[in-house]
Parts: C-alpha cells; sequence; structure tokens
C-alpha cells in the first residue's frame, strides 16, 4: 500500500495494488485445437435489443455469480469485497448449499467459477484462509482447481487477479483454456494455459504470456483483466484503463500474433461479458449514474483508484477531482459488439445502488447478476437476479 504520509514514488507493489482498486487481472508449446463450442440452442434466434426481457430476484444475499455449465445452478460467493465460503444454488429448488464450508479454516474464496466439465477453478487467498477480495486481489489471491466431488482443493501454483477467461467447452484431450492476469517482478502479465485434470487433482501447463504490462510503459492499454475468449477462441478480450485518456476499456489480444486492438469504444466506463455467439455484450457501464461528466471514462472506480489513474496522468489536484468523480455506480446493458446500439436491462445507480457481476449462461437466454446497496438507502432490493430473454 502506499503510506499517504511517506510523500515518496509508490512502489511497484502499490502501484499494482492501485491496479486492483480499479476493479473490481516466454513462449512455450502451442495448445491442441479447440473443440467445437457446444451449441448454444436459441441464441443465434434472440434479438437482445428487442427481445421481452424479465428480472427475478432469487436470494437476497449473495454476490459473483457464475453459470453451471447445464444452466441448472448458480455458483457465488457472500461479498464481492470480502472473502467468503463459495455457494451454489440450484435454480429449480432454490435450494442452497454450501461447497467449501467442510474446509473449516481454509473455505474462503474471492472468486468460484465451473469449469465445462463440472468441476471448478477458484480464486483465494493462500492457504484459502481469507484476507483478500477486492482491493487485494492482485496481491494475495491464487488459483486452486477443485473437483466436482469436492475433495479439498489444490493449489496451481500461480498468482491472479480479477476475472478469469474460461473457454466454453474442453480442447480435444480434455484440457481446457484458461487466460487470467497474473503479478510479475515488474509488473502484470496476461497469461493463458491448458488447465489439465484427471479427476484427482490438476496443473497448467503450456503457459505462455499473452501481454505484459509494465507500470509507465507507453501504449493505449494499461493492466488487463482476462473476460472472455473470442473470435472463436482466438482471441483473450481483457478490460483495461487508458491512462492517458482516461477511459476504461475492452480490449483483446490475438493468442497467435499477439497483436493487441480494442474491441470497441465508449466514452463511459465499461465492462462487457459476450453473449456465446459473440453478436452481443453484457455490458456494465456508468451510464445512467453519469451520463455525460468530465471524468466518466473511470468514474465508476473507487476514489482511492481514481485518484491514483490521476496521478499517473500527472493531474495536480487529483484527490479534488477523484472526490467529487468517484464510486458511479454500474447498470447493466445488452450492447451490439460495435459497440453502436445499446439497450440498459437495469436502471438503479441514480439511487446509489450497484447491478455489477454480470454473466451470461451457457444457452444465451439468460443472465444472473447482483444488486448491491452500499449506502442502504436506495431501496432497492439487494441480492441475487436472475435475467430471461424472451416470452
Amino acid at each position: 500500500m502506499i503510506n499517504p504520509n511517506s510523500g515518496g514514488k509508490p512502489s511497484l507493489a502499490a502501484r499494482l495494488l492501485s491496479a486492483a482498486l480499479l476493479s473490481a487481472a516466454v513462449p512455450f508449446a502451442a495448445a491442441p485445437v479447440l473443440a467445437a463450442p457446444a451449441a448454444s440452442v436459441g441464441d443465434a434466434k434472440i434479438d437482445y435489443l428487442t427481445a421481452p426481457f424479465r428480472q427475478e430476484r432469487i436470494l437476497d444475499w449473495g454476490n459473483r455469480p457464475n453459470w453451471s455449465p447445464d444452466g441448472r445452478r448458480i455458483a457465488f460467493t457472500k461479498d464481492d469485497l470480502v472473502d467468503s465460503a463459495a455457494y451454489e444454488i440450484d435454480l429449480r429448488t432454490k435450494k442452497v448449499r454450501c461447497l467449501t464450508c467442510k474446509f473449516g479454516d481454509t473455505r474462503f474464496v474471492t472468486r468460484i467459477f465451473y469449469l465445462p466439465d463440472g468441476n471448478f477453478l477458484i480464486e483465494a487467498a493462500p492457504g484459502m484462509k481469507g484476507g483478500s477480495g477486492g482491493a487485494a486481489d492482485v496481491a494475495r489471491t491464487q488459483l486452486f482447481w477443485m473437483s466436482k466431488a469436492l475433495a479439498h482443493p489444490v493449489s496451481l501454483n500461480s498468482g491472479a487477479m480479477g476475472d478469469i477467461a474460461i473457454a466454453r467447452s474442453a480442447n480435444t484431450d480434455g484440457s481446457v483454456d484458461i487466460s487470467w492476469s497474473r503479478p510479475t517482478t515488474t509488473g502484470l502479465e496476461l497469461a493463458k494455459a491448458r488447465l489439465v485434470t484427471d479427476g484427482r487433482t490438476a496443473h497448467l501447463a503450456d503457459q505462455q504470456s499473452l501481454y505484459d504490462y509494465r507500470p509507465g510503459q507507453p501504449g493505449p492499454a494499461s493492466f488487463p483483466e482476462a473476460y472472455d475468449f473470442i473470435d472463436g477462441g482466438r482471441s483473450v478480450m481483457f478490460w483495461t484503463t487508458e491512462m492517458a485518456a482516461l477511459d476504461s476499456e475492452m480490449y483483446k489480444v490475438d493468442i497467435a500474433t499477439k497483436a493487441v486492438s480494442k474491441v470497441y469504444a465508449t466514452p463511459s466506463h465499461n465492462e462487457t461479458h459476450v453473449f456465446p455467439d459473440e453478436r452481443y455484450g453484457l455490458e456494465e457501464a456508468n451510464i445512467h449514474s453519469d451520463p455525460d461528466g468530465p471524468y466518466r471514462g473511470i468514474s465508476a472506480h473507487i476514489k482511492p483508484g481514481v485518484e491514483q489513474i490521476l496521478r499517473f496522468a500527472g493531474k495536480s489536484e487529483a484527490a479534488e477531482i477523484a472526490a467529487a468523480n468517484s464510486g458511479k455506480g454500474f447498470d447493466i446493458f445488452v450492447i451490439t459488439m460495435d459497440g453502436k446500439s445499446r439497450r440498459a436491462l437495469t436502471h438503479v445507480s441514480p439511487s446509489g445502488a450497484q447491478a455489477h457481476q454480470s454473466t451470461v449462461s451457457p444457452d444465451g437466454h439468460r443472465i444472473a447478476f447482483a444488486i448491491k446497496d452500499p449506502t442502504g438507502k436506495s431501496g432497492h432490493p439487494t441480492g441475487l437476479y436472475i435475467g430471461t430473454f424472451g416470452k
């Protein structure tokens, strides 16, 4: 952490920790060719800009939802800022079970994801003993694999920051491609690997660096946070902040060439996952809470994050600007992946609530998200929600 009284230049670790405050992120042998993606029934038939949309609160608590491969369950955590046990809800019965409580003092996760084979990928503090989450992700979290039988998680011996891109289907050899951001001695690296398992244990194979961020380096993209494999698995889409432009955007990196490019542009702070057929994105943005402010490209970050970005940009009044232009909440939108058309699905942020941590179901018919109320004054019911497209 930067000592506010030191007056000195922040260390690399401090700068990386500041990067984590903004969220919520040598070549090896080539991976096997991806298996054909599983069919997403009805996805291509849905016009998400016009289709009927209804939402239902399924729990009055919970955050960071993630869909099971069959779309019948959701894994989630208690909060997005404090480590907790991992839970799972059956969407038909609404019954909740704890996935990690039996591990006692080593039950705490920061994030949990389903893998295509029904096993789990976990981000957690060392030993899953808690003390991570939120702004501490970049300094603390590591990757773990847990079997669907809920045997004790296995360390994958890698640091991690933020969200993780997971291929929708396995490779022909049963391994699964993942991409994630991890600390290095010089900055943050967007890495890719094959997650290999025999059902009892797991390891990362063919690890490679896709994008290397070093604080202060030239270029439009800064630290990366992996979101999705796109372009039929040929690219990894990641979220970043354009330090010079004071804007948060979605970028992608071509796995083969390492070429980096912007996915689409918007003046607002946006973070986006793709629908299965990649025609549309599920976007979280501060359009309603900060529609035309001069710093709307970064104002959804918490105050320390905004202040740090402004200091990187050389703003002398960073603290004052950040105080007035931070914490602007998200709503959820559907957006075409060229960025030209958008539809609002929620409208809670002007009241102080936050609709976030959104994710698309495997068949593309539903989304899951959380509503949080940091002030407790918005009047919007908090908890986990399911949104459904179609009649």
